[in-house]
């Protein structure tokens, strides 16, 4: 969403943090510093985890640098502040300092490793890479994973530096147009921008030198083998290495020292190496007289000849004479025989040995992963040809990936490949380097990285210049294998000598946007920080272990600017669809504008409330393709459907056929594909709305342990919060669906009920929740719970905006047999002409007070239920009061009734029926969901919150004679009671307080709605139900439009935009 935030007052104005009475400047601190700030409490490891989550936040929708935030980095910063507190020990130089992870060295914890492809989206890894294991034990915040060129650009010559699927197009911090370069690019950018303090990349050739060398930072390519590769996605075991990207030398040798090792998952290669790494690491190294002394080799006709910028050669010759100046001897104009084969892939031979040992080495990594939506490179090759939207794989194409996956192991022409660059290595850059006794080449920008990666000799590139417009370039040191103490020495002393590098100014980026500008109130914002980057929708689903603040019914003040010039006259917050339109009409407002209020909305509360698991990535798209429609339409006096250009949140298990996963909150179906849009999904579609994203909900419907699994609460997202008291529940299942509408984060939302789980969030979080009528709305495409009783129905703020969504996704569709019963149901002309302010005249309305007034604890609650009554016979209502419900207390009970039974039955039937219709799944069957969780526990939460009740449902098999008998007896229960009782007394609804009569409603199928009817004491809303007979939604529309204008109870949770 590379618009959503373009300027926050913090990071462009004041990047000083007061703190504890002291002041201290984080953007561009040193490890160094930040130590010290720490010894003299002037700074916490959680305040610099907080400042750099910020800066992520204002500036990843620019730059792209961050794919992934780690939820639980906020707890690693508290945890390395907790154990500096308990003594004065001396620590590691990387505790409680954050860390930014290529996106393609795997993390045993809720991060992705992928690649920057969605072919491994859902994949979980065996355990921690082994240089994540050290920066662990050293105590290091692992803040997040990094973009990079999807699959080291080894994907497609068409892919850019910097781009993948997952993250989009990096961008270099410096010049918006300008080359990030990769594969590395996201730790790059991150660092340079000041999103993290250090960050580790991978090198194959140049993946770590050139996005340094791009983006003003240093990067530090270790010698092959130093750095353990074990965990980490490969491209050629013998050229891969992994090394830091930081803004000075002095942090790259912390890192380095923290990094480096023998690992026997790594053994060959970090025995061999494990002899080059000094007694007392590489800060002993850090000298400012590390030049003298030193002889370097200039290749100077060859390399700076290659980056054709004549502005580099005056800067490359005024840094020679430094070197000079500095105490160094420089052997100029030298040559390296074969040079240009060497840097001619084709020629030396690295592209035959690299298509071959990426396809051994990526194929035995795929075979380890735990879970894995693909198992080989061949897999990913389908998978990129089945997804062609979300990896654009028409336009990029493919073309390395089936190259590599043609070849056949290491046969002759890939031993002789090895074979040549092994000769030209030894012949030509170690030859030179002897035969002249340098300590160290020196070359301007990257070119010399391929000389380098053949031979699996180290590198650093330290900050050397911009070019006129801005671009950063570097200057490049390179020795042979083991001399990172020399190059450390030469790099450093280079660097304090000239001190070159600045941070980016973002004078090339638009900043001065229109649209919106934020501004956060610093000592709020720190509480609620961590928040889903909505442009990356599928970052949204790790935001689970984020701390909510303590406080409760706090108002959070967002002062926001939303093209004020044609919006100061019409308020969004609240609005109706109606008055959306008619704003639409008026040239008051746009579906853009609406979305980018949203999207700020979300960013803004969804930290705190959980009700959003993923942002649609082509909302703001969608709204101007809208905007654009409805301009060219209205020029032709057309008329536009009620829902067009309006934002639609949907319950994560409503399938869309775009770049949103449909999950039910689970991990397990994590990067699962559907075969097509939910049918209810195709009419928003056809009818103009925006899908925004996918809500949270109570995960697989809380079918995973009803006993254990809290309301609201699922893995992917965490628990979901009631925007009105932090500490209520926001009930379940479509908790997500209510509370992103009750706290204006959408204008309507879809939910599904089985058994109350439209009703009851709606109910608990004071919006308007209908319940359907089984069959009126298709549940194709829908995961499902039973057939026999899902529905799918709207939660809105207003009765009329419920009947608006009502009058769209209600009608038959030949993929749900069920709604060919149900639309006999539809009135013509639609429902919204059932919108009656004296629609309560002439109405019989029946209360059942025993059990569900008698079970009102809350006596405001039960002082507005009877205030309501009175309220529906001033306009014209009859009621009927003290019925009862023959059997209703064995109707209340799912276990008793037997609907539990039926339920567990049925869920397995029909999950395994959807399952194996989805084109691409990491489960197929309810056994594969249960095996899921056994092997992802802390994933899962599965040691807290169980799974028996998807246990208990695997053990059935169908639907037998007990099943059939217990069928009958529902069907006798509600015949006998709901109908009866509505039939004998001739009643239109029967109403009821809060959302206690679900259960009569569940098992029979019959419509409901419930509307807001008042606060409780401590703030808790509650809201009054209205249930029909099947195809009754006419009636209860009726009843339900006339009470809320009636009465206009609802009001907005107090978490504010002003």
């Amino acid at each position: 969403m590379a618009t959503m935030i373009l300027l926050l007052l913090l990071v462009l104005s004041n990047p000083l943090f007061k703190i504890n009475g002291h002041d201290f400047t984080i953007e561009e601190a040193t490890i160094e510093d930040v130590h010290r700030a720490f010894t003299e409490k002037k700074l916490t490891s959680r305040q610099l985890v907080d400042y750099y989550l910020n800066r992520i936040e204002s500036l990843n929708p620019l730059l792209r640098g961050v794919i992934e935030l780690n939820p639980d980095a906020m707890h690693q910063a508290d945890r390395a502040d907790l154990e500096r507190e308990g003594d004065n020990r001396s620590r590691p130089s990387l505790h409680g300092i954050p860390v930014l992870l290529k996106d393609s060295i795997g993390t045993k914890d809720e991060l992705n490793t992928t690649a920057g492809s969605y072919a491994l989206l859902g994949a979980v890894v065996p355990r921690d890479a082994g240089v994540v294991e050290r920066l662990r034990n050293g105590g290091a915040v692992i803040l997040g994973k990094a973009s990079m060129s999807e699959w080291y650009q080894f994907r497609s010559l068409s892919i850019r530096d910097g781009w993948c699927g997952r993250g989009g197009q990096g961008v270099n911090p410096y010049v918006k147009g300008g080359n990030p370069c990769g594969s590395s690019s996201g730790s790059a950018i991150s660092v340079a921008a000041n999103m993290v303090m250090v960050s580790l990349g991978t090198e194959t050739d140049g993946s770590l030198i050139c996005p340094g060398d791009h983006n003003s930072v240093v990067a530090l390519k270790p010698t092959v083998g130093l750095t353990s590769r074990a965990g980490v996605i490969p491209l050629s075991p013998r050229q891969d290495t992994i090394g830091p990207i930081c803004r000075t030398v002095s942090d790259a040798a912390y890192v380095l020292d923290s990094i480096v090792g023998f690992d026997p998952r790594d053994s060959e290669a970090t025995k061999a190496a494990a002899k080059f790494i000094p007694l007392g690491g590489y800060t002993q190294f850090l000298n400012k007289d590390g030049l003298n002394g030193k002889r370097l080799g200039v290749l100077k006709d060859t390399f700076v000849g290659l980056s054709n910028i004549s502005s580099q050669n005056p800067v490359f010759e005024a840094h020679l004479q430094t070197l000079r100046e500095r105490g160094a001897t420089i052997v100029d104009n030298l040559e390296i025989p074969n040079i240009d084969a060497i840097l001619n892939p084709l020629v030396c031979g690295e592209s035959t040995a690299l298509l071959a040992e990426f396809k051994l080495a990526l194929n035995d990594y795929l075979k380890e992963l735990i879970t894995s939506p693909v198992r080989s490179l061949s897999d990913i090759i389908t998978f990129n040809q089945n997804h062609p939207d979300l990896e654009r794989s028409e336009e990029l194409g493919q073309d390395i990936l089936i190259a590599a996956d043609s070849t056949n192991g290491i046969g002759e022409d890939e031993k002789q490949a090895i074979e040549t660059m092994e000769k030209l290595s030894r012949d030509g850059f170690e030859k030179l380097m002897l035969e002249k006794e340098l300590d160290a080449i020196v070359t301007m920008g990257s070119d010399f990285s391929s000389v380098l990666a053949i031979g699996g000799f180290p590198g650093i590139t330290v900050p050397a210049g911009y070019d006129p417009d801005g671009m950063p370039f570097g200057i490049c040191f390179g020795g042979l294998k083991g001399t990172e103490p020399t190059l450390l020495e030469i790099a450093y002393a280079f660097e304090q000598a000239t001190l070159i590098r600045r941070p980016p100014s973002f004078k090339s980026f638009d900043l001065a946007y229109k649209d919106i500008i934020i501004t956060l109130n610093l000592s709020v914002y720190k509480e609620i920080w961590l928040k889903p980057l909505p442009f990356l929708s599928f970052q949204i689903n790790h935001i689970q272990g984020t701390r909510f603040p303590q406080v409760q019914n706090q108002k959070y003040k967002i002062r926001k600017k939303i093209n004020m010039e044609k919006l100061e006259k019409f308020t969004i917050e609240e609005a109706t669809i109606a008055e959306i339109q008619q704003a639409f009409a008026q040239g008051k407002l746009t579906a853009r504008q609406l979305v980018d209020f949203y999207l700020h909305q979300i960013e803004s509360l969804n930290p705190v409330l959980r009700g959003v698991i993923e942002v649609n990535p082509d909302a703001q798209q969608l709204a101007d393709e809208s905007d654009r429609e409805k301009k060219e339409r209205s020029k032709n006096g057309e008329r536009l459907d009620e829902l067009h250009g309006i934002p639609v949140l949907l319950k994560d298990t409503i399938g869309t056929h775009d770049k949103l996963n449909t999950t039910a909150g689970s991990y397990a179906l994590l990067g699962s594909k559907v075969t097509r849009d939910a049918t209810v999904v195709e009419r928003l579609r056809k009818a103009g709305a925006i899908v925004l994203g996918k809500a949270s909900l109570s995960e697989w419907y809380k079918f995973r342990s009803l006993s254990h699994l809290p309301n609201g609460w699922c893995a992917r997202a965490g628990q979901g919060v009631n925007p009105y008291v932090h500490s209520g529940t926001p009930c379940g299942s479509s908790s997500g669906s209510a509370i992103s509408v009750a706290a204006n984060m959408v204008s309507v939302a879809l939910g599904t009920e089985t058994h109350s789980s439209i009703i009851c969030p709606s109910d608990h979080n004071s919006v308007v929740g209908l319940k359907p009528t089984v069959g009126l709305t298709s549940r194709s495409g829908i995961i499902p719970m039973t057939p026999r009783w899902d529905t799918i129905g709207p939660i809105c703020r207003t009765v009329s905006d419920a009947v608006y969504v009502l009058d769209v996704i209600a009608g038959l569709d030949p993929r749900d047999e069920a709604t060919i019963e149900g639309s006999k149901f539809i009135p013509e002309g639609g429902y919204k002409q059932f919108l009656n302010e004296n629609g309560l005249n002439g109405k019989r309305l029946g209360v059942v007070r025993h059990p569900f007034v008698e079970k009102i604890h809350d006596t405001a609650e039960l002082a507005a239920f009877e205030r309501h009554l009175i309220t529906l016979r001033e306009r014209g209502a009859e009621v009927i009061d003290n019925l009862k419900i023959d059997h209703v207390e064995k109707i209340l009970d799912p276990n008793h009734s037997g609907e539990a039974s039926i339920m567990m039955v049925d869920f397995k039937t029909s999950i395994n029926v959807y399952l194996k219709e989805l084109v691409h799944s990491p489960v197929h069957s309810l056994a594969d969901i249960i095996a899921f969780n056994e092997s992802n526990v802390e994933l899962e939460k599965l040691t807290e919150y169980d799974q028996d009740t998807f246990i208990e449902a695997e053990k059935t098999d169908g639907l037998g004679d007990h099943e059939k008998a217990i069928l009958e007896k529902l069907e006798d229960l509600s015949c006998n009671g709901f109908e009866k009782l509505m039939k004998e007394n001739e009643l239109d609804a029967m109403v009821t307080p809060g959302s206690r009569a679900c259960p009569v409603l569940a098992i029979g199928g019959y419509p409901a709605i419930t509307v807001p009817a008042g606060y409780e004491s401590d703030g808790m809303p509650f809201g009054i139900c209205f249930g029909g007979l099947k195809g009754t939604e006419p009636k209860i529309i009726e009843i339900s439009y006339a009470f809320e204008k009636a009465t206009r109870v609802r009001r907005p949770p107090s978490i504010q935009s002003s």
